[in-house]
């Protein structure tokens, strides 16, 4: 078993984490809670639909804050366009957040990716899930590629979410910009320092 905080594979798992790597990757916080990132399968629709119920706080601060099944499967097919990737996070078994990004090619830039959504449940909030999670997908992100920056939106009505990015070490890059579906956000970025060529 590895130490607290340490990342692992179980190889050979059925589902990919990231679809990165053929691996699927957990991180042992604590004494006994794990996490899982993989994307997610029809099957598990109903689970997502019960996170984003359980989101209903952050959902309220855009257009529409009834979580649907229809919403889900928006977001979806947007991280399906954007050509992302959408996961559920398992703690055990039951799915306690989802995040859905964007691994290469974002924008038609090989150096920059982008975080489209990252939501936990209200229960695991505050207990460090979200900074161990952020840090799992910021890890595979940026571990085969060289990656310049990290970017996503964050609503400007949301002055917690904006706390927890620039505690990450994100920053206003741009905005605040008016979306489509009518939310104002801030574009966050993260620079990544390169190492040296050839390490």
């Amino acid at each position: 078993m590895p130490l607290s905080g340490d990342l692992y594979f179980l190889k050979d798992c059925f589902y990919p984490c990231f679809q990165l790597t053929a691996y699927a990757c957990y991180v042992n916080i604590g004494a006994s809670m794990e996490y899982v990132i993989r994307p997610v399968v029809p099957a598990e629709y109903p689970a997502v639909l019960e996170v984003y119920r359980q989101c209903e706080d952050f959902l309220a601060l855009g257009p529409v804050a009834k979580a649907s099944l229809e919403m889900v499967l928006r977001d979806i097919r947007e991280a399906r366009v954007e050509k992302g990737i959408f996961c559920g996070i398992w703690s055990g078994d039951k799915m306690i957040g989802v995040v859905s990004y964007v691994p290469s090619q974002f924008e038609f830039r090989t150096v920059d990716v982008f975080i489209l959504l990252l939501m936990i449940a209200a229960p695991y909030r505050s207990k460090g899930a979200g900074s161990d999670i952020l840090a799992m997908v910021e890890k595979e992100l940026c571990h085969k590629k060289r990656i310049r920056s990290i970017k996503l939106g964050c609503q400007v009505n949301n002055p917690r979410a904006i706390k927890f990015w620039e505690s990450k070490g994100y920053y206003v890059d741009r905005g605040p910009d008016l979306l489509p579906d009518k939310t104002t956000v801030y574009r966050l970025r993260k620079d990544i320092t390169l190492p040296p060529a050839g390490k």
